[in-house]
């Protein structure tokens, strides 16, 4: 099942801490009073946050000697240029933003799972396409007016997407192109979630890539679904992904092996206990549990597969959004 990667705003309790080092991810050793290591995690206010939550009520990292403190950031972008700098330890990113990172340079390693689609999805939602909004937390959402019915009908449109050349203006250029059409020809804008939907509403764009919960409060303005993006860009694994940079990947990695331990464990339970990670999720989110049931359910892969990140490479090389070969293997640790 597909993940809810985006939510609303969070906010997180503050940590008591008996720091031992300087501040911030990658400045000193921190412990708590009881000596567990403290490791700053960045994340976007995603639903996914949610089993990374669960796990830490659960003590998954206090049982690998680590005490999260979360940190929220504005967009992965912003995310990895934390981690790269070493603000923060680790961070949340989707596959796309991190490949386009790696190609311009930056210093990462994928070190866990995060969210993604669980094994068989793909081909599900193939043989039945009315299935794709159980699994897949993105779409794109054009005005009633539009003439917009299908992929193909983006062509020549103005359409919004929250940063050029990131997740949703990648997967929404080749449903465009599978569908026969020239994405090239897109007068792509970039907006914010809450501009795209109010946008969409008074005719500045016509059409909207978005996530949950905006895609249904889009749809409440007037708009029409027409077209579900992720699903038909990956394939079944992993999505979003859990990052350090290499710098602490070699400087401590014992640090980093002890937090993908962590993480797999947390995503096997969370996998296997979906109600208690949209309730997490909630929690951490600072929002209704109705509004987090309401999208697509939740998919944890345990771990990640270089594979998984290989297929998006060669996608987007085939897209032109990539001009360089990449190695996934070589970026995932511990591989």
């Amino acid at each position: 099942m597909k993940t809810l990667r985006t939510g609303l705003v969070a906010a997180t309790a503050s940590l008591a801490l008996v720091l031992t080092g300087c501040g911030g991810g990658g400045g000193g050793e921190r412990k708590t009073e009881d000596g567990l290591k403290v490791v700053t995690v960045a994340y976007t206010p995603i639903y996914s946050v949610g089993a990374l939550k669960l796990g830490m009520d659960q003590g998954f990292f206090e049982k690998q000697g680590l005490r999260i403190e979360l940190k929220q950031v504005a967009n992965p972008p912003s995310g990895i240029a934390a981690v790269a700098g070493d603000e923060v330890d680790f961070n949340y990113t989707p596959s796309i933003p991190f490949v386009n990172a790696i190609a311009n340079g930056v210093q990462l390693e994928i070190v866990g799972a995060a969210d993604g689609y669980d094994e068989g999805t793909k081909a599900a939602v193939e043989a039945d396409p009315s299935l794709a909004l159980q699994h897949d937390d993105s779409g794109v959402v054009a005005a009633a007016d539009s003439g917009i019915t299908r992929a193909k009908d983006l062509e020549g449109k103005t359409v919004s997407v929250p940063a050029r050349g990131a997740q949703l203006e990648v997967t929404i250029a080749a449903a465009v192109k599978a569908d026969g059409g020239d994405p090239a020809k897109i007068n792509w804008i970039t907006l914010d979630f809450p501009s795209a939907v109010s946008s969409l509403k008074s005719g500045r764009v016509d059409a909207a890539g978005l996530v949950v919960p905006f895609l249904s409060q889009a749809e409440d303005g007037g708009g029409k679904l027409v077209l579900s993006p992720g699903l038909e860009f990956f394939d079944d694994g992993a999505v979003g992904m859990w990052v350090t940079s290499a710098s602490l990947a070699k400087q401590d990695p014992e640090i980093v092996k002890s937090f993908q331990a962590a993480v797999e464990q947390t995503n096997e339970y969370a996998e296997a206990h979906i109600a208690e990670a949209q309730q997490a999720a909630a929690d951490v989110l600072k929002t209704d549990l109705a509004t987090v049931q309401a999208g697509s359910e939740p998919a944890f892969p345990a771990t990640v597969d270089p594979a998984d990140v290989q297929s998006v490479i060669e996608r987007m090389k085939e897209l032109g959004y990539l001009k360089k070969d990449i190695d996934a293997t070589s970026l995932v640790f511990g591989s």
